[in-house]
C-alpha cells in the first residue's frame, strides 16, 4: 500500500486542492479520499504555550480531538495496550503530555478544511479498501444492544480498527455506517461506536464496541479481572489435543503496535527457569473443550477445497488474551489453523527448538514461508459472555458444525 509524502505549496490553501495535486486526482476524488481517511498531515509546530493550553483544554475543539485515529496499541486488552492501563489516578501529567506532542508526526484528517502552505502531508491515492464491510446490512449481524455495549458478528476480512488508508472501512466504522446511528441512554446519538477489544482481520466472530468511554472502561477493568469468557471454533486438519494449554510467548514480540521481529509469534512450551526471567514473558492459557471430525462441503462459499483430508473442529475456551494467541498455540501443537498462511509453516515449531542447530535452520527456512492470509481462516470468535451479556455468533463460513456447542456456552 503505497503513499505519497509531499508538502502544501505556497499558493495552496485548500486541503482538497493540495490532495487532488499530490495524488493527480479530481477534487471530488480528493474529497473522497479525505473523508475515508487516507490523508495525512503533519502535527504543526506548537509553542510551550499552545502545548500547555492544550493539555488543560476540554472541549471538543482541543487538539487531542482535532486528528481523530487510534494510538498504536490502542484496544488490545493485554499488558501494553493503554487502554487496559488507564486508570482516573493515573493521568498523563504535563511533562508526559509535552513529551508525547512533540513526539507526534502525521495524523489523519478526516474532513476537507484549509491547511497551511508548508505543511507536509501524506496521502494514499489507492485505498485499501474491505468489501466485506458491507456484510453489516445484514441487520441479524447485529447480535447485542443494550445502553451501554454493542455485540456484532464481525465478518472475516474486515479490520476491527482502521486501516492507515482507510478510516471507513473498519468494524466501528461499518457497523456506524449500515446499522446505526446508535442512541445513548440519554437518547443522544452516538458519532462512532468505541472498540472494546481486537479480533485479527482473518478472523469473524463476535466483536464488542462500546457506545462511550465509560464502557471502555468497564469492559477492560472486567478483561483484567478474567470475568470476560470467550469461546473460540477453530478448524484443523490434524486433532489437537484435549485439556488445558500453558504456554509462552516473549513479552516484546507481543505488544501491540511493536514494529521489527517475525510477523508470527513463537511459544515456548517450557515456563520461565525463574521468577525474574518470567517478567520478559507473557503467559498463554487456554482449553480445547472439544475436538470433533467434521465435513467440509466444497460448496462453502468461501472457496475453500476441503479436499480429501479429515477436518476437526476443536471448541476453545480462550483463559488469556494474547496477540495471535489461538492461531500461535495451536501451531505449536501441531495443529495449525486451516488457510492460516502465516502459522502453517512453522506447524510444531517452538522457541526450543532453537537449542537444536539442525532445527533452527528449518525453522529460517519456514519463516521464509509464512504470508499474511488473504482469505478468511479457520477461526471464529463464537461467543463472549461478560457482565450478564451474552453473544453468541452465527454459523462460521465453514459449515454447521456448532450445533453441539451450546451446551458449552450454557456452562461457561
Amino acid at each position: 500500500m503505497q503513499c505519497i509524502n509531499a508538502v502544501v505549496p505556497s499558493n495552496i490553501r485548500a486541503l482538497n486542492e493540495a490532495v487532488a495535486m499530490v495524488a493527480n486526482v479530481s477534487r471530488s476524488e480528493a474529497n473522497e479520499l479525505i473523508e475515508m481517511g487516507a490523508v495525512w498531515a503533519k502535527m504543526e509546530t506548537l509553542t510551550n504555550d499552545e502545548v500547555m493550553e492544550q493539555y488543560y483544554e476540554t472541549s471538543s475543539s482541543s487538539a487531542s480531538m482535532k486528528y481523530a485515529d487510534f494510538p498504536s496499541g490502542w484496544g488490545s486488552g493485554n499488558e501494553n495496550d493503554e487502554l487496559y492501563n488507564s486508570e482516573e489516578e493515573e493521568k498523563e501529567t504535563l511533562d508526559e503530555y509535552v513529551e508525547r506532542q512533540m513526539s507526534l508526526r502525521y495524523r489523519r484528517i478526516l474532513t476537507a478544511s484549509t491547511i497551511d502552505p508548508g505543511t507536509d502531508i501524506r496521502v494514499y491515492p489507492h485505498p485499501r479498501r474491505f468489501p466485506s464491510c458491507y456484510e453489516f446490512a445484514d441487520a441479524n449481524r447485529l447480535l447485542y444492544e443494550d445502553t451501554t455495549f454493542i455485540v456484532v458478528d464481525k465478518p472475516p476480512m474486515l479490520p476491527t480498527q482502521p486501516e492507515p488508508s482507510n478510516y471507513e472501512e473498519c468494524c466501528p466504522g461499518c457497523v456506524n455506517l449500515l446499522m446505526g446511528p446508535f442512541k445513548t441512554i440519554t437518547g443522544e446519538e452516538v458519532p462512532r461506536p468505541l472498540l472494546c477489544h481486537r479480533v485479527d482481520s482473518c478472523v469473524g466472530g463476535c466483536v464488542v464496541m462500546s457506545k462511550d468511554g465509560n464502557g471502555q472502561k468497564v469492559f477492560s477493568d472486567l478483561q483484567r479481572q478474567r470475568k470476560i469468557k470467550k469461546l473460540y471454533l477453530a478448524v484443523t486438519t490434524e486433532p489437537a489435543p484435549l485439556g488445558m494449554h500453558v504456554h509462552w510467548m516473549w513479552g516484546a514480540l507481543n505488544a501491540r503496535g511493536q514494529s521489527g521481529g517475525t510477523p508470527c509469534q513463537f511459544v515456548s512450551h517450557n515456563p520461565p527457569a525463574s521468577r525474574k526471567k518470567a517478567k520478559a514473558w507473557i503467559r498463554c492459557v487456554l482449553e480445547v473443550v472439544k475436538c470433533e471430525p467434521i465435513t467440509i462441503s466444497k460448496e462453502n462459499g468461501q472457496g475453500y477445497d476441503p479436499g480429501d483430508k479429515q477436518h476437526y473442529q476443536n471448541t476453545i475456551r480462550l483463559v488469556t488474551g494474547r496477540k495471535h494467541q489461538v492461531r500461535a498455540q495451536m501451531s505449536s501443537l501441531g495443529c495449525p489453523l486451516i488457510r492460516d498462511t502465516l502459522y502453517e509453516p512453522i506447524s510444531g515449531m517452538t522457541l526450543e527448538s532453537l537449542e537444536d542447530e539442525e532445527m533452527e535452520d528449518k525453522m529460517d527456512e519456514a519463516l521464509s514461508k509464512v504470508r499474511v492470509p488473504t482469505e478468511a481462516i479457520g477461526l471464529q470468535a463464537h461467543a463472549i459472555l461478560f457482565a450478564g451479556v451474552r453473544a453468541k455468533a452465527r454459523t462460521p463460513w465453514w459449515g454447521d458444525g456448532t450445533a453441539q456447542t451450546a451446551m458449552i456456552i450454557d456452562n461457561m
